[in-house]
């Protein structure tokens, strides 16, 4: 099972509102979880930078952060490592069973879904509960297109996950992540103009390496034209000395987790074997 790069890191630095949701939808996620991994065992697979495990472990009993980056498993164990913490990398989980697994921006990472959601199930006990969380790639594709993240091998849908994850658990429940309609609407006005503009790079007859490749290309070649245009880099227009007023106005509590929601940019599944 081969899963691509790209992890999430704490930061303070925010230069746009799409960005500072991105952030809080990452916390809020981890704080969802809380509820189902109250004195359990633990295992965050896919932890990447170790902020989530660390988050979980001040409800859970034990945690374990497990990642496919050694580099990463090495950041986390410095940064964030405690009495009932420890990361790891994925091949070193050997046959450990946990009360609760959380996979949280990962399965459109893998090059193998089955083998990824049959591993999870190998890994949960019989009574216990598993959360995944992905992109919704409702508004960030056409139907037809592939994903415009290079990181990302697949992107689902409310209805395609669910299909994807009912072959070897009885119970999934899919609920969408949203938010107050100028907070949502800041990532889905983002994601609306990379699958426009990205659609040349993504359509769905390319070969994974061409579509990295052709993303890769356009991505230079935007950049040489903002060189050119501007000799100093584009302003944000927030001083570096202030707090952006969005930071002010929101919070991880505006992130909500709902099944039906108007606007959605995000997915989380609640599975379990019965």
């Amino acid at each position: 099972m081969e899963i691509t790069g790209e992890r999430h890191v704490l930061t303070g630095d925010f230069s746009n509102l799409a960005e500072y949701y991105n952030h809080l939808m990452h916390l809020a996620t981890y704080q969802y979880a809380e509820k189902f991994i109250a004195g359990k065992k633990v295992l965050d697979f896919g932890c990447g930078s170790g902020y989530g495990s660390s988050l979980l472990s001040k409800a859970a009993q034990s945690v374990i952060g497990a990642d496919i980056s050694i580099e990463a498993v090495d950041f986390a164990n410095e940064k964030y490592a405690a009495k009932n913490l420890s990361f790891r990398t994925i091949n070193k989980i050997g046959g450990e069973k946990f009360d609760a697994i959380t996979s949280f921006q990962v399965i459109e990472h893998v090059s193998n879904y089955q083998e990824y959601v049959k591993t999870l199930k190998k890994l949960l006990k019989p009574d216990g509960i598993l959360l995944i969380s992905t992109p919704d790639r409702e508004n960030r594709l056409y139907s037809f297109q592939q994903p415009w993240n290079i990181f990302h091998l697949k992107e689902y849908s409310g209805k395609s996950l669910k299909n994807a994850l009912t072959k070897e658990f009885k119970q999934v429940k899919i609920l969408k992540m949203t938010a107050e309609k100028d907070l949502v609407m800041s990532e889905i006005s983002r994601t609306l103009k990379q699958k426009k503009i990205t659609l040349p790079s993504t359509l769905p007859f390319y070969p994974n390496f061409l579509r990295v490749f052709l993303l890769k290309l356009q991505s230079n070649i935007f950049e040489k034209v903002k060189r050119a245009v501007s000799k100093s880099p584009k302003s944000t227009g927030i001083s570096q000395n202030s707090t952006p007023d969005f930071i002010q106005k929101y919070s991880v509590n505006n992130i909500k987790f709902e099944e039906n929601p108007e606007l959605s940019t995000d997915l989380l599944a609640i599975c379990s074997h019965n």
